[in-house]
């Protein structure tokens, strides 16, 4: 069983990815590098997918550094894709394990489809060298832009998303998500907290925020690495008017060259932190690993 002291200190990597998802490192890697670059504290939030939360949990006690359960749910708000991460949740709880379980159908299904959409447009590649790129199977459009790029067909997988994946792009096709409510239902259910992730890139979140908050809404990933200065303050500005905390990430996904350079440096402010904390002790997370 895990201790951990109260208010916690050390640097933070709250919003991760490994080869579950979208990352470039397996969980047992990533827990090692958390370690060599002094982090404190880690919590690993693959998209839709809770499947390398206990390999990551059992590398960080051999590693000595304090693992947060996590996850990134892909969910939609007036037709617009909407992030949401989950801390602190119990990754056995039924309703969330059924979901994940879903989730990794339904993407294997919207990939086979967008493969064939991009093969229609002349590209060879077949779905096998999707898979290829993805260690455990929960495939995304960052597989099919790296399957191009290794095939050739491509200089960068950025490419691959500007000319046919990104979003109005001839090889992209939707999936049909959670909304935010659901999806702060679900992680709610499970006895974890909520903080919306990259909120920057969201132009119709704030007429929802207020009923967001009274259903589990915890924070706004304020600083992020797509936030520029002044987004940065103006959603400081839309937090603190909606009576929410805030938060900081790397968003780290491991495949850009100064990544594990970043690694520790997210600048999360104590007040930030305390809150954080605060509400992590009561999550199922906490309870579970004997932080109350």
């Amino acid at each position: 069983m895990s201790t951990l002291s109260w208010p916690a200190d050390g640097p933070m990597e709250i919003h991760s990815h490994s080869t579950v998802s979208d990352g470039t490192y397996e969980p047992e890697r990533m827990a090692e590098l958390m370690a060599e670059k002094g982090v404190a504290h880690w919590a690993l939030t693959d998209h839709d997918t809770t499947g390398g939360l206990e390999r990551a949990r059992v590398a960080c006690a051999r590693v000595g550094v304090s693992f947060i359960s996590g996850i990134e749910i892909s969910a939609q708000s007036e037709g617009k894709s909407i992030h949401v991460l989950g801390y602190g949740f119990d990754p056995e709880e039924p309703n969330l394990a059924s979901y994940a379980e879903k989730m990794e159908v339904a993407r294997h299904e919207r990939m086979a489809e967008m493969v064939e959409r991009v093969r229609g447009l002349g590209l060879e590649v077949t779905l096998d060298d999707v898979m290829a790129q993805s260690i455990q199977g929960n495939v995304g459009r960052p597989h099919l832009a790296r399957a191009l790029h290794a095939r050739g067909l491509v200089d960068t997988p950025q490419e691959a998303f500007d000319r046919w994946l990104r979003a109005d792009g001839p090889g992209y096709v939707p999936m049909a998500y959670l909304s935010v409510d659901d999806a702060l239902e679900l992680i709610a259910g499970a006895g974890g907290m909520v903080i919306l992730a990259h909120p920057g890139r969201y132009t119709t979140m704030v007429d929802h925020l207020d009923r967001w908050r009274e259903a589990g809404l915890f924070a706004l990933e304020v600083r992020h690495p797509s936030h520029d200065l002044a987004t940065e303050r103006r959603l400081v500005d839309v937090a603190q008017k909606h009576d929410l905390s805030m938060s900081a990430s790397n968003d780290w996904h491991g495949s850009l060259p100064d990544d594990i350079e970043r690694l520790g440096r997210v600048n999360f402010s104590p007040a930030w932190r305390d809150a954080f904390f605060e509400r992590l002790s009561q999550t199922a997370w906490a309870e579970s690993q004997g932080w109350r």
